[in-house]
């Protein structure tokens, strides 16, 4: 990697981990479409599985008391199944239509959150649809929250019920995500030395993030995590069609 990559990778890892410790979600989103303008979609993934579920993991268990078990359950188990799934369309789609794919993603997500539909009273299928398709994005783009964040904002859960519930499964996921690539040889060197540089960068977004959580409330931080996903989204899909 040359050292402009890796700013840029410094750059959406710094960026991503601030929201993903204030907001309870948002890594890979911020991360992935910022990382895809320097470096390639493959490596990108790696990087963001990486370094997301050592974040991941860390809130997951720290915040594991307000988790709605039942939730992270269905969720997990749908996103195991559509992992496989992920990976197969990893290694056959080409660069240029992921970024494209993602850049849409992160716009869908965008327009969720903005809409707050609330499907609170829908069944377990809703749980199990918005799991498989997250396991899909997981291994294939790194952006397993969209489906995620649409099934739990839908449902009206409390804020710490949605941090906790979501981070929780994007641990467990991560975990059977990297696993997949280490089977699939997508763990490179480059990768890893991409992460590794870059985990100063995540530290200091984690630290920085940390103490201003507690002073952040909902609408205000909420618009602010709307205009940088879309500007991130539409970025992404911009640089890819020219």
């Amino acid at each position: 990697m040359t050292t402009a990559q890796l700013i840029v990778v410094a750059v959406a890892v710094f960026a991503a981990a601030f929201v993903q410790v204030i907001a309870g979600f948002g890594f890979a989103l911020l991360c992935m479409p910022i990382m895809t303008l320097a470096v390639p979609v493959e490596q990108a993934v790696v990087v963001s599985t990486l370094l997301g579920m050592v974040s991941t993991t860390w809130q997951g268990w720290h915040f594991r008391a307000d988790a709605r078990r039942p939730l992270v359950r269905r969720l997990t188990l749908a996103a195991f199944v559509g992992m496989p799934l992920g990976l197969v369309i990893l290694n056959v789609v080409d660069d240029r239509t992921l970024k494209v794919v993602l850049g849409v993603a992160v716009l869908i997500a965008t327009a969720m959150l903005v809409r707050r539909i609330n499907l609170s009273h829908v069944g377990s299928n809703l749980d199990y649809g918005a799991g498989f398709l997250s396991g899909v994005l997981n291994t294939s783009l790194s952006t397993n929250g969209p489906p995620l964040v649409f099934d739990l904002q839908a449902r009206h859960l409390a804020p710490d019920e949605f941090r906790a519930t979501i981070t929780m499964v994007f641990a467990l996921s991560n975990t059977v995500g990297l696993s997949l690539f280490l089977i699939d040889g997508k763990v490179t060197v480059d990768g890893l030395q991409a992460a590794l540089i870059a985990l100063p960068a995540w530290a200091a977004g984690l630290a920085l993030g940390w103490p201003i959580r507690k002073h952040v409330h909902g609408e205000r931080f909420r618009w602010m995590v709307l205009v940088l996903l879309f500007a991130a989204g539409t970025s992404t899909i911009v640089f890819a069609l020219t």
